[in-house]
């Protein structure tokens, strides 16, 4: 077992102190994080950031500022020890233990008995803004810390906690440094002064670290010069050590939770009873089938509990009853102090649920058909043809189906714009006319390292939607990130020649709200097909959910227009041209059964040649994009290209990959309405 209660294991087990347990012992429990795609390239942006936090130091501090690069524990913290016995010095990653605990802190600066400690974090701030959720020196009305910074100050505190103990002739201070929204990038090319190389482990085994390497100097970006700026926390740091903290299973003082979560850690048994509660709807050490070489941490939780051992889904719980409250009896707290452990024991009367349909479905509607199976109409599915012909007939002619695949970085992709600006990299346009025919109108895909990619995918955007016609989306994710761009173009310095023209395209497809109130709608507001589905359809394969990725098997497993349709090779010829794809077969059964479609995102095919597979450890690393199939690995993707140092034909195969993917969106769409259409015979 480890030694010590490090920081992200204090920080894991505030979270869960029974998660301690399965996080020490990675190789009989699962563990999600270790295969998320989002939080793989979260972590990538933060190496980044650390490597400009260094650089600043660098600038900064000189001679003074060195890495701790020794690899084993106990020579890090010799080492540690040896240079803070300098009376002026700059440490990055530098270990002090003390007792059960150990810190590695981000940034060290010790001037005399003066330290400060830096915590070093992608996550963005606005240091314009006053609201607690946007800027971690606001305090809540209730003299809080915010939720979405709290973790990070707690690690913080953790830190002088431990350090404090270690040394206490120090005078201590504070520091978070993370990305400022308020202030735009200096420097040019950030991405390809610092690009993220991957270190294969073990030989020839497909598992990589990501390395990003400071660099000897900016020109542009200096140490509180930056958009990467350090926030003094002391002042929050010590609210947080004074007060109690609560969390699953214990409730004590900052020193009292530090000690039990170091006593549970070392245990070799988890802590009893297991604590659930809402906490346990996302957790990571979850398998879907558990075995002895993966176990499911939730399961055995959730088995103590509720005295049943095997055979259920964490869906089975009553975690997975679809688009539970944040408070009330359907929130998760209220299912739990109501008893109920297990979705099929929850009574839609009991919990208030709404037992006719007075419109389009609610919430409520969905939740009742999830639990009872029952809808108007009976079959395996329901659809409101009458409320979906209304709103089809509003429509004009032809249908635009629009899908944007975009990126946000910490570290600004251009010089001049701002942390997590976005950068509409992609998108895809089929069409469907009245009568029927379908094609695949249109694409855009721009992986350049300079110049403005916002502007160039409007003006090829605002060619491929005409003036006539009702462009859909999918969700509210094109009407935000289309209001983004326009705010980014509305606030540069140095703004393109035809910036109001693309400002005016932009404001005809979006409306925008102030809180509930939609203050500005164009002409063609774009109609969100997602909101057809939650309002008009519901199959019992989603869950309850409209969001397309489940939805579109359980509407290819209902209609036979599209069975009969795609069970031929149709995709990709005259009748339904593309350009990604020929003579394409959408609809396959999966094993064992040829009434279940497959899923057809799983249908994508490679686009790494043999001969590129074949080659070396850059190319096995790159292979996880040889077949996008969802938003997280396409924003990967597109930060990677960032750097300008990819193979050429590498890039050439992931740009296929991207193009395919983002193709069947747009297809996605067309398909569910295709499927609509021919239920309600319009």
């Amino acid at each position: 077992m480890p030694k010590y209660l490090t920081k992200s294991r204090f920080t894991l087990g505030l979270q869960c102190p029974r998660k301690l347990f399965y996080a020490v012992r990675p190789g009989e429990y699962v563990d999600q994080r270790r295969d998320n795609t989002m939080l793989e390239g979260l972590a990538e942006g933060g190496h980044q950031i650390g490597a400009l936090a260094q650089t600043l130091f660098m600038q900064a501090d000189g001679e003074l500022a060195r890495e701790i690069t020794d690899r084993g524990l106990d020579e890090q913290i010799d080492r540690t020890t040896q240079a803070l016995a300098q009376d002026s010095v700059t440490l990055f990653e530098p270990t002090i233990a003390y007792g059960d605990y150990l810190v590695r802190v981000d940034v060290l600066r010790k001037k005399g008995n003066r330290i400060e400690l830096v915590e070093v974090k992608s996550k963005s701030f606005d240091s314009r803004s006053d609201e607690p959720k946007d800027n971690p020196t606001s305090w809540t009305r209730a003299g809080g810390i915010h939720a979405g910074f709290l973790s990070y100050v707690r690690d913080l505190a953790f830190q002088y906690w431990v350090v404090r103990q270690a040394y206490p002739e120090w005078e201590i201070h504070c520091y978070l440094m993370m990305p400022d929204k308020a202030v735009p990038a200096r420097e040019e090319g950030l991405h390809q002064r610092f690009p993220v190389y991957f270190d294969e482990l073990g030989g020839v085994s497909g598992d990589f670290r990501a390395r990003v390497d400071p660099v000897a100097g900016l020109a542009a970006e200096q140490l509180d010069e930056s958009f990467l700026s350090r926030i003094l926390m002391d002042r929050q740091v010590y609210h947080v050590l004074d007060a109690l903290l609560e969390i699953p299973g214990i409730t004590d003082d900052f020193s009292g939770v530090a000690e039990r979560l170091a006593r549970i850690q070392a245990a070799e048994t988890p802590i009893t009873p297991a604590p659930v509660g809402s906490h346990c709807s996302d957790c990571e050490f979850y398998a879907p089938v558990p075995s002895a070489t993966g176990k499911s941490g939730f399961h055995e939780c959730w088995a103590e509990w509720s005295g049943q051992r095997h055979g259920f889904d964490r869906e089975d719980t009553i975690f997975g009853l679809y688009g539970r409250a944040a408070a009330g009896v359907t929130s998760t707290q209220g299912l739990l102090e109501a008893g109920y452990q297990w979705l099929t024991d929850i009574d839609p009367d009991e919990i208030s649920l709404p037992d006719r349909l007075t419109g389009a479905l609610g919430r409520g509607d969905r939740q009742r058909m999830q639990l009872t199976g029952d809808w108007p109409g009976g079959g395996d599915h329901y659809f409101d043809s009458v409320g979906f012909a209304s709103a089809l007939e509003s429509c004009a002619w032809p249908l635009y189906f629009l899908d944007f695949e975009a990126a946000r970085c910490a570290l600004p992709f251009r010089a001049g714009r701002r942390p997590q600006d976005i950068q509409i990299f992609q998108y895809s346009v089929h069409v469907m006319e009245r009568d029927g025919s379908v094609r695949h109108a249109d694409e855009f895909l721009d992986l350049s390292v300079d110049g403005d990619v916002n502007s160039r995918m409007l003006r090829h955007l605002k060619e491929a939607l005409g003036s006539i016609g009702t462009v859909l989306r999918w969700t509210s994710y094109e009407n935000t990130v289309l209001n983004n761009v326009r705010a980014q173009l509305l606030e540069m310095d140095a703004p393109p020649d035809d910036r109001d023209e693309l400002v005016a395209f932009i404001e005809s497809l979006t409306h925008e709200r102030n809180g509930n109130k939609i203050v500005r709608r164009g002409e063609r507001d774009m109609v969100d097909q997602a909101r057809w589905a939650a309002d008009f359809y519901f199959h019992p394969q989603t869950r309850g959910s409209s969001s397309i990725k489940p939805l579109l098997p359980a509407v290819m497993k209902s209609s036979e227009h599209l069975r009969a349709l795609y069970s031929e090779p149709v995709y990709g010829t005259g009748r339904m041209p593309s350009r990604n794809f020929s003579n394409k077969r959408w609809w396959s059964g999966v094993p064992d059964s040829d009434e279940t479609p497959e899923d057809p995102y799983k249908l994508l095919e490679s686009t790494f040649s043999q001969e590129l597979l074949g080659g070396s450890p850059e190319v096995r690393y790159y292979q996880r994009f040889e077949s996008i199939s969802n938003g997280a690995g396409a924003m990967m993707a597109y930060t990677r290209a960032q750097s300008g140092t990819m193979n050429a034909s590498i890039r050439d195969a992931i740009e296929a990959s991207l193009k395919q993917y983002c193709e069947l969106d747009t297809l996605a769409m067309v398909m569910i309405m295709q499927a609509w259409r021919a239920e309600a015979g319009v």
